[in-house]
């Protein structure tokens, strides 16, 4: 190769060999065969070595050149930043954000500039906080971490994230490179996947394994406290039966009709899991457990033998239930397994009933047990009557009527306060006995007392349920001679939760005889406005834990019971107040429009005296 003679090369050889200097000439291009030889100019170095001219030859690069190339990889990096499919974000060593790429308002919805100064935690959901810090504390040397993070979107959401960070060389120590990799659909997969390896299709319930994980986890909690874990199984009683009638599928079609009640009638979906074959598994809370689990069992039969139809075959569906309880140290396999043998017991013993395999609560079922026994016994001796407590017009103070009350008086004269007998006769099936008695004695009462009184008899959820109630209403009116007009059937709101389309007919037929529906304890309970709307409703009874408010100064019960009684005003409806214990109670209902009044103030409720005509009180 020759250098081209412009290049002056030649006259600064002379010069180095005339002056002995150096001399360093930079920017000049080659030449072959008479052309310029295309490729990044060079530096060339000239200088004397033991009397020689030497040559030293270096190709450079120009600086324009250099710029340009940093201009296209700065191009190239925002490209990448915008458009990469992860979201980097540079940590200081205090872990607060310095820089983001642009990719992150594709992804999250944040601006990058947002973000600037932030704690990087911040961005991270609560409960992943944990193993980000211990992750974090793991990088103090030389590492990385990879962990699966829920990340804050802008709009408040969430997006399952792999994040993945490394200490950023050269660096103070302790600042990162964070890279965060969208994975929520695989996440959203993976979990869908869990969840149909961890329940039964069928009842969507968790399977046998989970029931045992969960209540192996409840017996490590009882460790040091004393306290004890109950354990329901429950079977499905003459399932065989049904598969052999209406095939398998009509097996399942109940299975999972009665998981369904199980689960409401326990009201904590988690406390419910399928076993094998046509076993349930019910964990019972702290709060369900003790004395109160027969109840529990009784209200599980309960909401289970209700009659259901599957393809067009009527079915009386019962179940049989084992209890077993343990305190720690027990295995889950033992506990479990002694509420299974109590379920074979409860099956053994006829079906839809239960069996218990710990004394102490055997023992508390038995009182229990006895206790119902002892009202049975009291409602053949006649030990069960009405008793009646005046309602009195708040404008006038006459007596419009009465409400009767069912007491229960022992032979021995003790009065059992309905609190304790009332619950127990409901569990047991006796709820409708009394009711029944309690309206034929009230209905007597009636038929001796003055034409303008009426008479109000409350009915249990059970008792509406029966399906001859409207005849038996009718026979009860038609012994005392009373016309329906002058008798008003209490139902408490809780019980119009029960009301089915044939208990809504019931209703209408009563209604249209001419007896009048009236809501009891209203506003405590969990009925709709349209219930209001639907039944034939004539009156609202306000209860008396608003009265009692009142007495207090509540504000609240005051504004409450205001809105209450411009309900019933609006719908025409008439209204009663429950517990009126002073003058100033009274005249504040009054004030409200309050039509009626109850308590302690016009009387207890008392056997009915008779010869006393009714006057003002």
């Amino acid at each position: 190769m020759d250098l081209q003679p412009s290049s002056g090369l030649f006259e600064h050889g002379l010069r180095v060999m005339e002056n002995g200097q150096a001399v360093v000439i930079e920017g000049l291009h080659g030449a072959g065969h008479g052309r310029p030889v295309p490729g990044p100019p060079a530096e060339i170095r000239l200088f004397l070595a033991n009397g020689l001219l030497c040559c030293l030859w270096r190709v450079t690069t120009d600086r324009l050149a250099m710029q340009q190339q940093l201009v296209e990889a700065e191009r190239r990096y925002r490209l990448l930043a915008r458009h990469t499919s992860d979201v980097v974000v540079e940590l200081d060593s205090d872990h607060r954000i310095v820089w983001v790429s642009e990719s992150i308002e594709a992804r999250l919805g944040w601006r990058p500039d947002a973000l600037i100064g932030q704690p990087a935690i911040g961005l991270v959901h609560r409960e992943e906080w944990v193993q980000v810090l211990r992750a974090g504390l793991s990088l103090a040397g030389p590492g990385s971490f990879r962990e699966d993070l829920r990340i804050l979107c802008a709009d408040g959401g969430w997006l399952w994230m792999m994040g993945t960070a490394h200490p950023l060389p050269g660096e103070e120590a302790g600042a990162l490179v964070l890279s965060l990799r969208d994975i929520h659909d695989q996440v959203r997969i993976r979990t869908e996947l869990d969840h149909r390896l961890q329940h039964d299709p069928l009842t969507s319930l968790p399977l046998r394994s989970v029931a045992l994980d969960r209540i192996r986890h409840a017996l490590d909690g009882l460790e040091g406290t004393g306290s004890s874990l109950t354990v329901l199984s429950i079977g499905v009683d003459g399932l065989t039966q049904v598969n052999d009638a209406l095939t398998h599928a009509g097996g399942d079609k109940l299975i999972a009709l009665l998981a369904a009640r199980i689960v409401r009638a326990i009201g904590h979906p988690e406390q419910v899991g399928r076993g094998t074959g046509d076993e349930f598994i019910v964990l019972l809370s702290e709060q369900d457990a003790g004395a109160d689990v027969t109840l529990t069992a009784e209200r599980i039969l309960r909401a289970c033998r209700v009659p259901v139809s599957i393809a067009g075959q009527p079915i009386d569906p019962t179940v049989s239930i084992g209890i077993a309880t343990a305190r720690a140290g027990v295995l889950p396999d033992e506990l479990l397994r002694d509420a299974s043998l109590a379920m074979r017991q409860a099956k053994g013993r006829g079906r839809n009933c239960y069996a218990l395999l710990d004394d102490a609560l055997a023992t508390e079922a038995h009182t229990l047990l006895l206790f119902a026994a002892e009202i049975q016994r009291g409602l053949v001796m006649g030990e069960f009557a009405a008793w009646f407590m005046p309602i009195v017009a708040f404008d006038t103070g006459q007596v419009t009527g009465y409400e009767a009350l069912a007491r229960w008086v022992r032979p021995d004269g003790i009065e059992v306060p309905p609190a304790e007998f009332l619950p127990c006769a409901e569990c047991r099936g006796l709820i409708t006995r009394i009711d029944l008695l309690v309206l034929r004695q009230a209905l007597a009462a009636l038929s001796r007392l003055p034409p303008t009184l009426t008479m109000a008899v409350n009915v249990s959820a059970a008792t509406l349920a029966l399906p001859d109630y409207p005849q038996l209403v009718s026979e009860a009116l038609r012994a005392a001679q009373v016309v329906p007009e002058r008798l008003h059937l209490e139902v408490t709101e809780t019980a119009l939760l029960t009301v089915t389309d044939r208990i809504g007919q019931q209703i209408q037929q009563l209604a249209s005889s001419g007896v009048r529906w009236y809501v009891d304890d209203f506003g405590t309970g969990y009925s709709s406005i349209s219930h209001l709307r639907d039944l034939p409703i004539a009156g609202l009874k306000l209860d008396r834990s608003f009265t009692c408010a009142m007495r207090a100064k509540d504000t609240k019960s005051l504004r409450l019971a205001q809105a209450l009684v411009g309900v019933a005003e609006g719908l025409e409806l008439d209204t009663v107040a429950e517990g009126v214990e002073t003058i100033e109670e009274a005249r504040l209902l009054t004030s409200q429009g309050w039509l009626h009044g109850q308590g302690w103030l016009y009387g207890k409720a008392a056997p009915l005296q008779l010869d006393t005509a009714p006057g003002p009180l």
